[in-house]
């Protein structure tokens, strides 16, 4: 008998070559004037986002791309995209791209609907008063299960701070569109990149405080997924059958997070690339398994879980040997893949880390990790992983 589950994802998913060539006739149902929110750097099928504008054309009363945005939007360029989703009366949002797509758009569907700038939102009672616009979500990656949460951010660039809100179960996308081959201009090294977060984010939902086992089978089976595919589709991008895995791997990451929330990797790799610029998922990877080995004694059961999980061999040992065998997995995959091991090897010094730690411990995901830790325990992982 388990003792609880809480679990929601109100979320309808379609999953299958082609889903984009007709997500007109299904965003209908939620919309009528559809605001497409693109960010440039992360819009690497332009092509696709034609068929999509053109499908909803077709279906509604108007598709508008908003485009304007570059790269991770500061709080001023999300006040200026939800005044511009008021001013065209649009119903619905598209987010048409990966993660800071998908926080942008719940964003500006919520700033949309409520009368508060976003960098003041931190200040404000959480949720807010009024629904947010409906959110639609199209990977053109696999994107770590972004696609699948209602987690919204808020960027400072002027502390380099961030801001995520987590509890407004209103933001969970209305629909999500998965194409496979949408990914398929991606290089092996994008894809290594992706693949690995999308096992980090998965180990870090099994280790969440308020993991559960329905949140749990959901992320060992991402982990499974990756474990056998990640290295072939890297290796042989063209192998439709390992594109599609990786992608449900990222999609049962996403459904696993959203409810029982990220953790420290998250946190630290969060602070790592607001205030060096490391790419955030190359900096989860690196951390990931420093991470584990300081909360493993404190979750050996479930690390015997993920060591099955990375079709280690567990037979005939004890369970802190088979916590072990998992960490050393984890490093296996990323050895075989050839990402980068450690935090030096990338413009970093080791005088930001003291800094790093501080703004790590800040994020409230750093709370969501089986065991207590402060500054100084987060910058010795840091250290560990330098």
């Amino acid at each position: 008998m388990f003792e609880w589950v809480h679990y929601q994802f109100p979320a309808r998913l379609y999953f299958e070559r082609d889903a984009t060539h007709k997500i007109g006739s299904f965003v209908k149902d939620i919309g009528s004037r559809i605001l497409i929110l693109s960010i440039q750097d992360e819009t690497v099928n332009a092509d696709e986002l034609a068929v999509i504008k053109t499908s909803l054309e077709k279906h509604t009363t108007g598709a508008i791309l908003y485009d304007d945005i570059m790269a991770r939007p500061a709080a001023e360029e999300l006040d200026t995209a939800a005044y511009f989703a008021k001013q065209c009366r649009a119903d619905a949002v598209l987010a048409f791209g990966s993660r800071e797509t998908f926080q942008a758009a719940r964003s500006v569907a919520l700033l949309a609907r409520n009368e508060v700038f976003a960098s003041d939102i931190n200040d404000s009672a959480l949720p807010l008063k009024n629904p947010p616009l409906p959110v639609i979500t199209v990977p053109v990656m696999p994107s770590m299960g972004e696609e699948c949460s209602p987690l919204f951010s808020v960027h400072d660039t002027a502390r380099h701070t961030t801001f995520f809100g987590h509890q407004d179960s209103r933001l969970f996308p209305s629909m999500i569109f998965v194409d496979p081959n949408v990914g398929a201009v991606l290089s092996a090294n994008e894809l290594a990149r992706a693949g690995t977060a999308i096992l980090t984010a998965s180990v870090e939902s099994i280790l969440s405080r308020r993991s559960n086992e329905v949140t749990n089978s959901m992320a060992l089976r991402a982990i499974e997924l990756i474990t056998r595919n990640l290295v072939t589709i890297v290796n042989d991008p063209n192998n439709h059958a390992a594109r599609a895995s990786v992608s449900m791997a990222s999609i049962l990451c996403g459904m696993a997070h959203a409810n029982s929330l990220f953790g420290l990797s998250f946190s630290i790799a969060t602070a790592t690339n607001s205030l060096t610029g490391l790419d955030f998922y190359t900096a989860m990877s690196i951390l990931l398994p420093h991470i584990m080995e300081y909360n493993l004694t404190t979750s050996a059961g479930k690390y015997v879980q993920i060591a099955k999980a990375l079709d280690e061999d567990i037979k005939d040992i004890t369970v802190i040997e088979a916590a072990i065998k998992a960490v050393e997995g984890v490093r296996k995959v990323f050895l075989e893949l050839k990402v980068p091991q450690r935090l030096s090897e990338f413009e970093i010094q080791k005088a930001d880390l003291p800094e790093i730690a501080e703004r790590a411990f800040v994020i409230p995901f750093t709370k969501n990790t089986p065991r207590e830790l402060d500054r100084n325990e987060i910058e010795t992982i840091l250290i560990a992983a330098y």
